[in-house]
């Protein structure tokens, strides 16, 4: 029988480098605020003035584009680079909005 070349796992390989790979995933959730103006509006969902939640919108990242050398990135790298690659699930919830 003829000596076969011995197999080798690829985790042996010495020019085998560990890479960062980021796949997103965003949730957007949104809420019925009563008020006069847009700025009321901002106004009172910052101070935790809203109604339950009416929709819940996600994105999620199913291939990327990036890939890292480091897991230390700059968080303004992270989320400000491109997605081509994705799936939405968008969720409504059946909340009666109550008047002002």
């Amino acid at each position: 029988m003829k000596d076969r070349p011995k197999l080798t796992l690829v985790s042996d390989n010495p020019d085998m480098k560990t890479y960062y790979v980021p796949l997103t995933r965003i949730e957007v959730d949104i809420y019925p605020v009563i008020a006069d103006s847009y700025e009321q509006a901002i106004h009172k969902a910052n101070s935790g003035k809203m109604q339950p939640i009416v929709k819940k919108i996600t994105l999620d990242e199913s291939h990327t584009n990036d890939a890292y050398l480091s897991s230390v990135v700059p968080t303004e790298t992270l989320f400000a680079r491109q997605i081509d690659h994705f799936e939405l699930d968008i969720k409504d919830y059946d909340y009666p909005i109550p008047s002002k």
